[in-house]
């Protein structure tokens, strides 16, 4: 990996002026305020640096809550410039950075080394560049974060004792840090950026265990802080900031319950510390005190949770469900026309999931199932490669939420999974880059919503449906940015359930839903972005759960599927004729009872064009029916699922 930054595109591969006269002007940001400290520290905080020569120095605080001036130096080790970068992590260990890779080291407490610097990756060698070297950091639980030439914020953890990375934790976690000329990690996934074009520093932060971000790029000081040469943490929301100019040592302390800095410009070293290579703190000598990781919920085990069914680019029909003793299934018809060649597989292993799992695509055509965990987090499982019968590893999504994840797709092709909180608060991810690794979880605007969201891809982004408690449905415009513009409330009428929607040439989109009464109920768009008309009821039929809904491509009609409440039976109703809005009478569909709400879908098998929908029964069979062009539906049985 080289150090060159005129080649950053492949620095990430694997892991094999003058200053300003004033000092920063430090900004409020409004908050609650809290009698008590939101850090404590340990006494006597070490900080070290690297002389030109090459020799470690420690230097000694002694109250780093509220920052005293340095004693020392003392001695700790030589040899130091041979690494172009030098970082502190947490237990005395040491990262050295030369144009091949990434050394790690260890001094316990005893002071001695009892890791002399050894190489443990091939990769990192950038970080010796001059433009480059400031692009990473290490935080108080030894995550090692990096910006990738993209902008990509990547976190590694490298395990000393087994002596190799934990590749299944290394993953993308967001983008735009290239906005950035330096970060440096505060706390445990806290980070300070500070602005290539102005200076000014912000703040984030990260829960890696629900992976969310908290906080994220939250201006806390307006002023140039480019007049240092180097800033760096004890931990605890502190600052070491040595100036370029003067070489003088500065000490700050931010506090994020009253949103101020208590502890500011506060002289802790004499002139001559930007003459050092490297200055760096210890990062786990303070630490915040407040616990931001969100509960788990507390999930039940669903029974006989509605499937999943899509048709792949590869013309494959992909099914997934979620059984009544937690086994997610998936199904493969690698043929469309021919029922007889389903493979299922039980992909979920010893884990237990529930609820409806998410069926997607990734551009290059590998398909992903995304399921609910019984803990709460949210799992995610991609196809090895388009076509294959294979599965790539689990990748744990966490985000303690407690509505089921919903994966929809940008116009540009980028997948983005949401769901709500304890709270009821939506948030989402989002691919880095088109079939790359989702982002963590961040916030949306909204709160008090109730169950899984309803979503459709449109021309300008993704409409989100989703409902209240109180069950009225509200819908908001989200774009690949992140902008999500305000929720609307469509009536006050109360449904039930998970709507579905469909999408009209223009983009103009049409709801079902059941209502209180166990109705289905329809609400559309005059046209696109238009206001929706009011709820109006299709046909007589009671029915159970919610329904599913299509535009056939045999005739462009409008089709809804929904179960009988009196029966269990798969009724069907459509347009009489195209965009009348005007229902057929309901008819009974199938003959079989339905032990589950009814999916239906679009695809082509070798005859063309055709929709279709599915159930299970209640030994959980899945049941394919497919309409003809008469409007007469044809049932084929498939395949016994596996037992175990």
């Amino acid at each position: 990996m080289t150090q060159n930054s005129a080649h950053r595109s492949r620095r990430l591969a694997a892991i094999t002026s003058a200053a300003a006269a004033a000092l920063p002007l430090l900004i409020a940001i409004p908050g609650s305020a809290h009698a008590a400290d939101a850090a404590s520290c340990d006494a006597n905080g070490p900080t070290f640096a690297v002389t030109a020569a090459g020799a470690l120095q420690q230097y000694t605080m002694k109250t780093p809550l509220s920052g005293t001036f340095y004693a020392g130096p003392t001695g700790i080790g030589t040899g130091w410039n041979n690494f172009a970068r030098v970082f502190a992590g947490p237990d005395g260990s040491f990262y050295g950075v030369k144009s091949d890779g990434l050394y790690y080291g260890h001094r316990n407490a005893a002071g001695t080394w009892d890791v002399a610097p050894k190489k443990v990756s091939n990769s990192f060698g950038f970080l010796a560049g001059a433009a480059d070297r400031d692009q990473a950091t290490v935080d108080r639980n030894g995550w090692f974060w990096v910006v990738d030439n993209a902008g990509v914020l990547r976190a590694y953890k490298y395990n000393a004792a087994a002596g190799s990375w934990d590749v299944s934790i290394s993953k993308a976690h967001d983008n735009g840090w290239n906005r950035y000329n330096l970060i440096t990690a505060v706390d445990a996934g806290v980070f300070y950026g500070r602005a290539a074009t102005d200076g000014k520093l912000y703040r984030s932060r990260y829960d890696i265990a629900s992976q969310r971000w908290i906080e994220r790029h939250v201006l806390v000081s307006t002023s140039d802080w480019n007049q240092f040469k180097s800033l760096s943490s004890n931990g605890g929301d502190t600052l070491v900031a040595t100036a370029k100019s003067s070489g003088e040592a500065y000490y700050y302390r931010f506090d994020e319950n009253t949103r101020t800095w208590p502890v500011s410009r506060v002289k802790v070293g004499s002139s001559g510390w930007q003459n050092f290579r490297d200055v760096m703190a210890a990062p786990d000598n303070c630490r915040i005190l407040a616990n931001h990781t969100p509960a788990a919920p507390s999930l039940t085990q669903e029974s006989y949770s509605r499937g999943s069914v899509m048709q792949s680019t590869a013309g494959s029909l992909e099914f997934a469900y979620t059984d009544n003793i937690g086994r997610l299934v998936h199904g493969r018809m690698a043929d469309a026309s021919d029922t007889g060649s389903v493979q299922w597989t039980t992909v979920s292993g010893n884990e237990a999931f529930t609820g409806t799992p998410s069926l997607a695509e990734e551009a290059d055509g590998r398909v992903v199932v995304t399921g609910h965990n019984i803990s709460g987090a949210t799992s995610q499982l991609n196809q090895a490669a388009k076509s294959s019968a294979d599965w790539a590893p689990w990748i744990d999504l966490a985000g303690a939420m407690t509505q089921h994840a919903v994966t929809a797709k940008t116009p540009s092709g980028l997948l983005v999974q949401f769901a709500a909180d304890a709270g009821g608060k939506p948030w989402y991810r989002i691919q880095t880059a088109v079939n790359g690794d989702l982002k963590g979880w961040m916030p949306l605007a909204g709160s008090g919503f109730a169950g899984s969201f309803t979503t459709v891809t449109v021309r300008d982004g993704i409409q989100l449906f989703g409902r209240n408690a109180s069950g009225v449905l509200s819908t908001a415009l989200f774009t690949a940015d992140g902008t999500l513009t305000a929720w609307s409330p469509l009536g006050t009428r109360a449904v039930t359930g998970t709507p579905a929607a469909v999408v009209y040439p223009g983009y103009r989109i049409r709801l079902f839903a059941t209502d209180v009464d166990g109705k289905v109920v329809t609400a559309g768009q005059p046209a696109e972005g238009g206001t929706y008309g009011e709820w109006s009821q299709v046909g007589d039929l009671t029915v159970k759960g919610s329904p599913s809904a299509v535009i056939s491509p045999l005739t462009g009609l409008t089709e809804i599927v929904a179960r009988g409440a009196d029966d269990n039976f798969i009724h069907n109703t459509g347009e009489t004729t195209q965009a009348s809005g005007v229902w057929r009478t309901w008819k009974q569909e199938s003959f079989e009872t339905s032990a589950t709400e009814p999916t239906a879908l679009t695809y082509t098998n070798s005859n063309g064009p055709a929709w279709a929908y599915s159930f299970r029964t209640s030994d959980n069979q899945t049941r394919l029916y497919t309409a003809q062009q008469t409007s007469a539906f044809s049932a084929r049985s498939l395949p016994t699922p596996p037992a175990g």
